[in-house]
């Protein structure tokens, strides 16, 4: 009984502190590649990491903010599957 009333508190002091989340606002796709096309993850020849981050409407409360952060690279073909 005490797990459930535990369980139960923490429930409701974490739901009070949820954010809704936004579909992301992307707008330099040549730059964000595998966040629009995950089949581009591997694509180069070597490790590949990208960190975006767009802040539309900067002097409005409450405006859209997008971070992506994305990292690949291609896996030797040596016995894989």
């Amino acid at each position: 009984m005490k797990k459930a009333n535990l369980f139960l508190a923490i429930l409701l002091f974490t739901s009070v502190f949820v954010n809704a989340q936004q579909f992301p606002q992307f707008t330099q796709y040549m730059y964000n590649t595998i966040s629009v096309n995950p089949a581009y993850a591997g694509s180069r020849e070597t490790l590949n990491a990208t960190i975006l981050h767009r802040n539309q409407w900067a002097g409005l409360e409450g405006n859209p903010r997008t971070s992506t952060l994305s990292v690949h690279s291609p896996l030797k073909n040596e016995k894989i599957g």
